[in-house]
This record gives structure tokens, C-alpha cells and sequence, in this order.
């Protein structure tokens, strides 16, 4: 079978800097600076043509650099990348101008792609129909959520028809129907024997959808095969990884890239490291941890975060948190006790502060609703938030009086508890208000 893909002993090498000075001086003098972190070392992989590859791993592994690597987006440092056909690459906001509107950025991207003008104009209106962007197509692109950034990037690459393309945490924003179109729109591409680079710390969206999968760790691989040989292992080390506490992981880590450095000295040895060599069994705890989607106010200012519920390690203080409104995207029960994984996005990847007893906070169930364009009128009460149920920091204006009479068109209708809120444009900023301080038109 023909290959798509051919990756070949790529390294990638990056220098760490402690300040700026650092990084100026190791361009001007002969001295050296800086600590070399190689983000990937010496790593190979095919893929067929038509073959569908997962990549895993924890943060940090070099996913996200492999994937840009084979997008042609950031060089390699050494070993060699070979695809065949176009590729495209969807990830958060990737190549999207912040100062250009929606529809700008389609027309800019696909004029890099080589599209005539004529072409242009008979993809465009597909491309905006596919993201369900409606009215925000003419805003900046740096007034979108990640998640509204995700359907541009995701409906512009689907829609000018790739040989290779390269999905990169993409789905792991915005509503869970979007998603699903675009994992249908993806399996559509898969019978058309289009070859596809799946990254996503979705575990069920990797096993419904890849063939393979590669497993990175610390740039290096620690498996590549069948979703079915591979991901119950996977799984494994996962369970075994969330509950390491914070010198265990570190010592696991220390002892991988002592390995690592091995390898790019021209080492035989291959990457095969047993996490549960460093992991300590604790006393006996039940812990369950799931998906869910709150939004939370945090009660007390002198309540804790913490790392993970099971180490109980304080990471950091809620102060600056404080009276703000947050999302919960995991919920976790260690024995009888009730934790929150607070994050500041909608997101339980970017963003993320860190775990809060449930007796911390206050909470609502947070449902997209539609992204319907409608109009109503103000009744001239209430207050404008920069987040549904905004808390005390999140005022935008602290009255509505002025605006009585005046229309407001609502761009998107989020349920939060037993209240709608409605988010719109007002004085050039996106504020979300609560549906009892409007009249219909």
C-alpha cells in the first residue's frame, strides 16, 4: 500500500532560556546559553494511505510538535518527513489573523492555497455554513472563543478537500454537537481513503475513529500499534499516572529523559519505562472521576486549589478567582468527598487552575442552547457580564437604564441552572444578560 506519511528519525531541539538577555547573548557570542530540550528525539512512524493515526500521550510528549512537523509548519531539526498530497492542519486558532474578521480569514487562507477568486466566492458561503458562525463571520476573529475559533479553523480545512489531514486537540472546544458533525464529516473523509492525524485526550473519540495509535512520551515512542493493542495499555498507565503524586512524577520524568539523552547520544536502547515502578500504593481510597459541565462561583477567598483530589496538595489560592465565574469540566469523588476541576475556559485542557472541594463553591448546570440569531429589546433593568451568571468581577456595565427601547441582537443562548442568557454586541463588546431584562420584538 501506497504511504502517506513517512517520518524519519526527526528530532526537534529547542533552547530554554531563563530571561531575554540569555537568549541575545547566545546569538551574539560564541559562549553558549540556554538548555538544550529536544521536544522530540529520534522518532519514526508510516502511515498508509487511507489509515487514520491517533496520537497520545501527556502533556508535553510532542504531539502538537510532531503534528506541525508533518503540517509543514515547524521545521525538524534533523531526520527527514516525507508526505504525499496536500496537508492541512486544524488546531485552535491556527493561522487565524486576530485582527481580521471570520470571513477575511477564509478568503486570506484559501488565497494561500492557490484558489482564484471565482473559487473563492463558491467555497465561502459552504465554509461559514459548515462553522455555524452566523453574524460573528464579520467580527475579529480575536472577539471568538476557542471554541468559535476551532469550527473556522476546522470548517475552512474540511472544506478545500486535504489529502492529509491533521486534527489537533480541535474538538476538545466548543459544544459537544459540533463536535459530532465534525467527527462525521471526518469519518466521511475516512471512506474516501483520505489519510488522517487524529490528536485528542479524548480517549472514546480515539477509539471510535483511529485505526492506529502513536504513543509519545517525553518525545520519544513508547508504542505505536492497533487502537486495540495499544490503548488498553494506554488506559493502564493513566490510571496510574493520575494518581502519582507530584515527586513521583517527577522522578518517573527524570529517569525518561536520563534515557532520552542516551538515545540522542546514538543509544540501541529503546524507550520501555514501567510507570508503576514509581508508583507508591497509598492507603486504600475509592476515587471516581467524570465529564461534566458547571459553571462555579467560589465562596470563600481562602479556599484552596489543589493538584488532584487524591495528593491534596495546594497549588496555588483562589483570591484572584474570587467572585468571578468559572467552569467545571471534571467532577471527582475520593471516598465520600465531592472535588471540582476548575478552569477559567470552557475547556478541560486550556485554562485549567485546578481541583476545589465542592463545599467551595456554588454551582449551576451550563447547557448550550443554539447559536440563533434574534432580536429584543431592552426593558432598561439589569446589569452586562462578560460571562453567563457573572459574578461581581465580571460586570461590564453596572446598569442597562440607558439602553430602555433600544434593540439587541443575540448571537448565542447559553442555559445556565433554570435561566437563559442571551450574548451580544453592546458599545463593541460581547456581554452575556439574562433574559428577564429584555421584551421580545
Amino acid at each position: 500500500m501506497e504511504k502517506a506519511i513517512i517520518v524519519d528519525n526527526v528530532k526537534k531541539k529547542y533552547k530554554l532560556y531563563n530571561n531575554s538577555k540569555e537568549r541575545f547573548l547566545d546569538l551574539l557570542t560564541p559562549k553558549e546559553y540556554g538548555e538544550e530540550f529536544y521536544a522530540l528525539a529520534g522518532v519514526d512512524f508510516e502511515a498508509d494511505q487511507g489509515e487514520v493515526i491517533g496520537f497520545i500521550g501527556i502533556n508535553g510528549s510532542g504531539k502538537s510538535t510532531l503534528s506541525n512537523i508533518i503540517a509543514g509548519i515547524v521545521p525538524e531539526t534533523s531526520g527527514a518527513v516525507k508526505t504525499n498530497g496536500q496537508v492541512s492542519i486544524i488546531a485552535v486558532a491556527a493561522g487565524l489573523k486576530g485582527d481580521l474578521t471570520g470571513r477575511d480569514n477564509i478568503e486570506l487562507k484559501l488565497l494561500m492555497l492557490g484558489f482564484n477568486k471565482h473559487e473563492i466566492m463558491e467555497l465561502e458561503n459552504e465554509i461559514i455554513e459548515f462553522s455555524e458562525l452566523g453574524n460573528f463571520i464579520d467580527q475579529p476573529v480575536k472577539s471568538y472563543s476557542s471554541g468559535m475559533k476551532s469550527r473556522l479553523g476546522f470548517a475552512i480545512s474540511v472544506t478545500v478537500d486535504p489529502d492529509i489531514l491533521i486534527i489537533d486537540e480541535a474538538l476538545s472546544v466548543g459544544d459537544k454537537a459540533f463536535a459530532e458533525k465534525s467527527l462525521e464529516k471526518m469519518k466521511e473523509f475516512k471512506a474516501e481513503g483520505k489519510t488522517m492525524i487524529f490528536v485528542s485526550h479524548s480517549v472514546g473519540q480515539m477509539k471510535r475513529f483511529c485505526d492506529k495509535l502513536l504513543w509519545l512520551e517525553y518525545g520519544m515512542i513508547k508504542d505505536f500499534g492497533s487502537v486495540e493493542d495499544v490503548m488498553p495499555k494506554y488506559e493502564k498507565f493513566l490510571n496510574t499516572w493520575k494518581l502519582m503524586n507530584k515527586a513521583e512524577r517527577e522522578k518517573y520524568r527524570t529517569e525518561a529523559l536520563e534515557i532520552q539523552k542516551n538515545i540522542l547520544k546514538g543509544s540501541k536502547l529503546e524507550y520501555k519505562i514501567d510507570v508503576n515502578d514509581y508508583y507508591t500504593e497509598r492507603n486504600n481510597t475509592v476515587y471516581k472521576e467524570e465529564l461534566i459541565s458547571l459553571l462555579a462561583r467560589i465562596k470563600m477567598a481562602n479556599a484552596n486549589l489543589y493538584d488532584h483530589p487524591e495528593k491534596n496538595n495546594v497549588v496555588d489560592s483562589v483570591v484572584k478567582h474570587y467572585k468571578k465565574v468559572l467552569y467545571v469540566k471534571k467532577q471527582g469523588i475520593l471516598n465520600s468527598e465531592k472535588f471540582y476541576l476548575l478552569s477559567t475556559e470552557p475547556s478541560a485542557v486550556n485554562g485549567v487552575l485546578g481541583w476545589i472541594k465542592a463545599k467551595d463553591v456554588k454551582v449551576h448546570r451550563h447547557v448550550f442552547v443554539d447559536n440563533d440569531v434574534r432580536t429584543f429589546k431592552f426593558k432598561g433593568t439589569g446589569r452586562a457580564y462578560n460571562k453567563p451568571w457573572g459574578g461581581e468581577n465580571d460586570i461590564v456595565l453596572t446598569t442597562l437604564d440607558a439602553f430602555e427601547g433600544n434593540e439587541f441582537e443575540v448571537v448565542q443562548t447559553d442555559l445556565v441552572g433554570k435561566n437563559i442568557w442571551y450574548k451580544g454586541l453592546l458599545q463593541n463588546k460581547y456581554v452575556w444578560i439574562n433574559y428577564k431584562h429584555f421584551n421580545n420584538v
